[in-house]
């Protein structure tokens, strides 16, 4: 069995996690998951930390929605591989994520973007750039 945590979310501290199993399991396996979790929440009281059983949530994958728990940044959306049905964060036009931080402006990872010109992002478009008094995109003619 691996145990994936794949980020937190603000709040309290909320931990998103993927629980993968090597072997098919049953279809009931989401009590024995929760009732592992239980354990883990009363462990975790031995190093001072406090988890409410509360509030463990635990859906299996083929009914859970894979962007549910997917804390993308507000630069990005959350998009379903169809292939693997495995959910990511893609940036929006003119961010990019750079060694898998969250998504920057294009303008700002690349201060050269616009070669001399001012660079700006426009919302749902990308990036453009200012040359004097026109609008262009980089690599087209102005």
């Amino acid at each position: 069995m691996d145990l994936e945590i794949m980020n937190f979310r603000k709040g309290s501290v909320v931990v998103n996690s993927k629980m993968k199993f090597a072997k098919k399991v049953p279809y009931n396996i989401t009590e024995a998951v929760h009732c592992v979790l239980e354990e883990f929440c009363s462990a975790a009281k031995n190093l001072q930390i406090q988890i409410d059983t509360h509030s463990l949530d635990i859906e299996p994958a083929d009914q859970a929605d894979p962007c549910k728990f997917l804390a993308c940044d507000e630069f990005s959306r959350c998009t379903v591989n169809r292939r693997t049905k495995e959910a990511q964060c893609v940036c929006q036009p003119g961010f990019l994520s750079v060694d898998g931080l969250p998504c920057q402006s294009v303008c700002a990872i690349q201060p050269d973007y616009c070669r001399g010109g001012e660079c700006h992002i426009v919302p749902g478009h990308g990036a453009v750039c200012r040359y004097k008094d026109s609008f262009s995109l980089p690599g087209l003619a102005s």
